[in-house]
């Protein structure tokens, strides 16, 4: 039972009456019923409030005081007074609200903690810091959030009393509350927080509560960079001083490559090449010749960020001096970023690299914008060396460049038979129902190894992409 003193509640008010016949609508179990009871509440409490209304936002707040006060009123109609005192409530609410706060119906303590949380003013704010001491665990934890939410400086010198709560859950809420309302205060107080603390959990809220705080100095910045107690703080820190261009920046990327963890070494490539600031990246890509597998891999994942001759001329070079997986990792990227520069080595994998090898060539290949591969490749299909002939051929599988199909057309109507065959498997991959029109007329003036060879194609791939016609036709060769 809900029991509180509020001496102006005796007193007639203007909304009290509609108020009280709103709530008692909630005996009703109908869903719907309660639905228009909660709109019809929301309406009378936004209209007493309506902008010229003179003290409305009192008058409505002692007439949602009266109903929670009344026995008769069911818990479910108190719950939604509760959310209304949460948006318009004045100073007056606190008291009842706190003892509401204090009671044991669990759900309306929640709603009036976050009814209190919302009402502006000193009081508000003392009420839940007296409630503190009395409350448990989860309590604690939740009027830190209030606080928290409430934004107000006054209220870091009682949080931050608990960053050194024996309760882990709690220190951590303290951080993370500190973080929210980040002003000086708060900072200062992490700041000390940070060097004395030694629980691993509590010491990664606080550097992100650190980190989220726009006034954080360099030298805390630098401190977490090599401090901090997991890879994402770490990695943050960093990126905060390289986005600042602090003058120190080159110092802790220099000091991050230098580092024999890992994850250190990666979060300074990572931060470095992302920043598109060339003389951070430089700092990195100066220092490829020296880097293990693993830094390297780092680095062909981030030079996407780095102007594309640059970023090719060190796929070049981790290609020429790495393992096998690094020489894939570097063809992807070719791929990507490559120039006239990269083309022989991408021919020459395709044709003799590994079969990892061919494939990521086959890509990069297809993928390169680059004209004079176009050019080297009509080239070699005009060569007079068959088997640069066939290598061009195959290529087209993967790369369409001007008259591709003319040229392995005229190949199949040649005399070669190697070149014949080559261009036919080929064709097998990218013909449509135009080409194998064509491969029909020229079956015609064909005999032997070299029309049985075309038939074949035609056999095959006539049903699924020739037109009815050429399926009729092709049926009867």
């Amino acid at each position: 039972m809900l029991v509180f003193v509020c001496s102006s509640l005796s007193l007639a008010r203007e909304y009290r009456d509609k108020v009280v016949i709103i709530s008692k609508t909630f005996r009703n179990s109908d869903p719907e019923i309660q639905y228009i009871a909660r709109r019809d509440l929301e309406i009378l409490v936004s209209d007493a409030t309506a902008p010229g209304k003179v003290n409305g936002a009192s008058e409505v707040t002692e007439d949602l005081l009266y109903a929670l006060s009344q026995r008769d009123v069911p818990v479910e109609a108190k719950k939604y007074v509760l959310r209304q005192l949460a948006r318009v409530g004045t100073s007056k609410a606190v008291n009842p609200l706190s003892q509401i706060m204090m009671g044991r119906d669990k759900r309306l303590a929640e709603e009036a903690r976050v009814a209190i949380e919302s009402i502006p003013g000193s009081k508000a704010r003392i009420a839940l810091q007296k409630a503190y001491v009395k409350m448990d665990t989860e309590g604690r934890n939740n009027i830190l959030k209030s606080l928290a939410h409430r934004g107000e400086a006054s209220s870091v010198r009682f949080i931050s009393k608990e960053l050194e709560n024996g309760n882990e859950s709690i220190a951590k809420t303290a951080a993370w509350a500190l973080g929210e309302i980040g002003n000086s205060g708060s900072l200062g107080a992490l700041r000390k927080a940070y060097r004395d603390v030694s629980r691993r959990g509590v010491k990664q809220e606080i550097e992100r509560s650190i980190l989220s705080n726009p006034l954080v100095d360099s030298k805390l910045l630098h401190e977490v960079f090599s401090e901090g107690s997991d890879v994402a703080s770490r990695r943050a820190a960093l990126r905060i001083l390289v986005q600042r261009r602090d003058r120190d920046v080159g110092d802790a990327i220099d000091a991050g490559l230098n580092s024999d963890e890992t994850n250190l070494r990666t979060i300074a490539i990572e931060t470095a090449l992302s920043s598109r600031v060339a003389e951070y990246q430089r700092a990195v890509l100066d220092r490829v010749s020296k880097m293990g597998p693993g830094d390297l891999y780092t680095v062909l994942g981030g030079l996407h960020n780095v102007e594309k001759g640059v970023a090719e001329s060190i796929a070049l070079q981790i290609f020429e001096s790495s393992d096998e997986g690094l020489q894939l990792a570097a063809l992807d990227l070719i791929g990507k970023v490559g120039s006239r520069r990269s083309i022989s080595l991408l021919l020459n994998e395709f044709d003799e690299g590994s079969r990892a090898s061919q494939i990521k060539a086959a890509s990069a290949l297809a993928q390169i914008d680059v004209p004079e591969l176009d050019e080297r490749l009509a080239k070699m299909l005009s060569s007079t060396d068959s088997k640069e002939v066939l290598l061009a051929q195959e290529v087209l599988a993967y790369r369409n460049i001007p008259n591709a199909k003319s040229y392995l057309l005229g190949a199949v109507k040649g005399e070669d038979a190697t070149t014949a065959r080559g261009a036919l498997k080929t064709l097998s991959v990218i013909a449509d129902h135009s080409d194998l029109e064509q491969l029909y007329e020229i079956a015609a003036s064909k005999s032997g190894e070299s029309k049985r060879l075309i038939v074949s194609l035609l056999k095959k791939l006539a049903p699924e992409f020739g037109s009815n016609s050429l399926k009729e036709r092709v049926v009867n060769l």
